[in-house]
């Protein structure tokens, strides 16, 4: 410490001469600093050191105080100490600030993105994986009309049929294109896929493949008589990984991966118009499904539904694949005996909230 008051007491000496023999440009100097500490509070910091030394010296100069000159240098190395504290703190402000101008940076960046992704009049655009479940809900409040085609039809029994049950005003066509129960290598390799892609494990089994399809199959059919849904269900020949949802307002395209984006096509542009064309003809070439209309196979409450309802209406299900014969829809690997219905009536309604 006595080797830095004795420097600063040599600084506070050179000032000063300095103020003595060459007061003009002492001030003008000062002046200059004072110019410079409007820039920032590191600089305002410098100002309030070089004010209060020239204020001391001057002082001592005109005899107003008698300071001598290791008062002096300990007073500026006071004053230096809060000067270098003053420009630490600056520099952790400009830090925290550099930081958040950073972060705005990169959310205009977002939104650029989103705003060129998401571009007005857009035919097709592609929904985060936040904004899917609620998008598909939008679809179904509006709906005059529904198009399914997709695999086992989890979502449709849980949420799509119930809330367009809700509508009572009118009939409400619901147009449904998935795979058949019956075939037993189409629901073997559609288990393997869902086994390799890890998605919803459970259903990499082909027989609980079979038992979930032949539960939508009856939940179809009990909204069909219970409700105004009006169903036309068709069998594909083929799986797709891709899902197809569709009401009057839109289309949304997704796939069994929940971590992956989804595509948003509105009802007025030609992607819409494409697939909903595509799925209208694909269901008069194929197989088609004839629904039973028995009163006594569909309790009013659905909370009543049972294994023997169940069993009853697929059993007086068929299936029409060309020409004017129908054959029965359990046969072969989905014969009744093979099949437990009290697991099937318990999936038909599963997730069904009210």
């Amino acid at each position: 410490m006595r080797g830095l008051n004795e420097v600063v007491a040599s600084w506070v000496l050179a000032a000063r001469t300095e103020i003595i023999y060459h007061p003009l440009m002492a001030l003008s100097g000062i002046r200059n600093l004072a110019t410079e500490a409007k820039q920032s509070p590191a600089d305002a910091a410098t100002y309030i050191v070089i004010a209060v030394i020239a204020a001391l010296m001057l002082l001592d100069l005109f005899n107003v105080l008698s300071l001598s000159v290791d008062a002096l240098s300990k007073a500026t190395v006071f004053i230096l100490i809060f000067f270098l504290g003053v420009m630490a703190a600056t520099k952790r402000a400009a830090s925290k600030q550099r930081t958040a101008l950073e972060g705005v940076a990169s959310g205009v960046n977002d939104l650029k993105r989103e705003i060129e992704l998401r571009g007005v009049g857009a035919q097709v655009v592609e929904i985060p994986q936040y904004e899917i479940n609620g998008r598909l809900r939008e679809l179904l409040r509006s709906a005059n009309s529904w198009h399914f085609r997709g695999g086992l039809g989890s979502w449709q029994r849980s949420t799509a049929l119930p809330a367009l049950a809700e509508v009572r005003s009118r009939d409400v066509p619901y147009v449904m294109q998935v795979l058949n129960p019956a075939d037993e290598d189409l629901c073997r390799r559609y288990a393997e896929y869902r086994a390799r892609s890890r998605h919803r494990p459970s259903t990499g089994d082909p027989e609980k493949v079979r038992d979930e399809l032949l539960s939508l199959l009856y939940a179809v059919a009990w909204y069909g008589y219970r409700t105004r849904v009006n169903p036309i269900v068709s069998f594909l020949p083929l799986f797709s990984p891709l899902r197809y949802d569709m009401s009057d307002a839109g289309l949304i395209l997704t796939v069994p991966n929940p971590d992956e984006r989804a595509l948003y096509a509105p009802s007025n542009g030609w992607h819409y118009t494409g697939v909903r064309d595509e799925l209208e003809q694909a269901s008069r070439g194929l197989p088609r499904v004839t629904l039973p209309s028995e009163e006594s196979m569909f309790p009013r409450d659905w909370t009543a539904v049972d294994a023997g309802h169940v069993r009853d209406a697929l059993n007086a299900t068929t299936v029409r694949t060309g020409g004017p014969f129908s054959q029965p829809l359990l046969t072969s690997w989905a014969d009744a005996q093979n099949l437990d219905f009290s697991v099937i009536s318990q999936l038909s309604f599963a997730g069904r909230e009210n």
